[in-house]
């Protein structure tokens, strides 16, 4: 007998065995950690491939959490918590909750092809100011294709994922919410896979894979030591952003005896934070190093503005963050419900006295 889950499989594996292409492209000009990282980044791809397009299903939904400590993919922020399901537009969803210590929460619908591409738009943007709660925090959320009430919203027809995003001032002391999805809409018991439907499951992984390292890793022509200006995210830039959103991305290259002094202003906001990442758009290692500063944690100027400094060896200063014993990588920033856009940061190299 010939399986098609075979046939699937061994595409899938070949696009694993050439993904690499996309990192060691000599036009990337990644340092070494930055090819090392490429290769440790397909691991973490390949877990995302499975979780969210084998074993996440829109008919029976469940969330899925995006990263941890370990895993990461897609721009995690070391503040944030992120869930992930896949749905139908011709499904109904029922979405529970209660909220605890968060200073923003949302859930974010996207729309585009159910195959593993990246998503075209954002379809709906919910956020913790749409939301009516009760008293204790409690709340209950209806997508559907023909809302009609309170708390309820438009499921469209090209309507594919869902990603919910909860970030915190001090994330690890912190309470996240209950959260939980049903699908109210009945469904046949739950059968084993057939080989058609799994090898399809196989393909929409592979495409999702291979999609993936389109976006990772970043630009390296990215300013050295220095900011782009900040942009904001609008609803047909396509891929798992958010229009609440403002962004902003640098770039450092720091010997042991530099530090970069970063300064900028921050309109009135929900959340900002400014925090390391490598060219793959991960985290740094946020359990044995201080990478990230935020709005709650950080200290202010006198004139309201701030400066973060960072650099390998730790200071003994205000809003001090760590590379993480990165050479080079990527500096990120980010606003949420800014009023305005924000200023572009400014950037000092100095050098340590000693």
């Amino acid at each position: 007998m010939t399986y098609k889950s075979k046939a699937a499989l061994e595409l899938f594996l070949e696009t694993i065995k050439n993904a690499d292409k996309t990192f060691l492209d000599p036009d990337k000009n990644l340092d070494e950690q930055g090819k090392v990282d490429g290769y440790q980044h397909l691991f973490h791809l390949l877990r995302t491939s499975i979780d969210f397009y084998l074993f996440n299903d829109p008919l029976n939904p469940d969330f899925m959490l995006l990263a941890t400590p370990y895993h990461k993919v897609i721009g995690d922020n070391v503040d944030a918590v992120y869930y992930f399901t896949q749905v139908r537009s011709d499904q109904d969803y029922v979405i529970k909750g209660r909220r605890y210590d968060s200073c923003y929460l949302s859930f974010c619908l996207y729309g585009g092809e159910p195959n593993g591409e990246l998503s075209d738009r954002v379809i709906l943007n919910i956020n913790h100011t749409d939301i009516e709660f009760e008293p204790d925090g409690s709340f209950e959320i209806k997508l559907t294709s023909n809302p009609k009430g309170k708390n309820e919203f438009k499921l469209d027809k090209d309507a594919v994922t869902l990603f919910t995003r909860e970030y915190f001032f001090d994330r690890f002391n912190s309470r996240e919410s209950d959260l939980s999805i049903e699908n109210t809409k009945s469904q046949e018991i739950s059968k084993p896979l057939s080989d058609e439907e799994l090898a399809h499951h196989i393909k929409v992984m592979s495409t999702f894979f291979e999609q993936m390292t389109w976006i990772s890793p970043l630009p390296v022509e990215f300013p050295l030591n220095d900011f782009l200006p900040p942009f904001r995210f609008e609803v047909d830039q396509g891929g798992w952003g958010t229009v609440d959103n403002i962004y902003c991305f640098g770039r450092y290259r720091l010997e042991d005896n530099q530090y970069l002094k970063i300064r900028f202003t921050s309109p009135e906001c929900c959340y900002w934070g400014i925090q390391t990442w490598n060219y793959l758009m991960q985290s740094m290692d946020y359990k044995n190093y201080k990478v990230c500063i935020n709005k709650g944690t950080a200290k202010a100027n006198d004139d309201g503005s701030y400066t973060v400094y960072l650099s390998h060896r730790p200071m003994d200063v205000d809003n001090w963050i760590s590379t993480a014993a990165y050479k080079e990588a990527i500096i990120f920033c980010r606003w949420l419900l800014a009023e305005d856009l924000p200023e572009q940061p400014t950037v000092e190299l100095c050098q340590f006295a000693d």
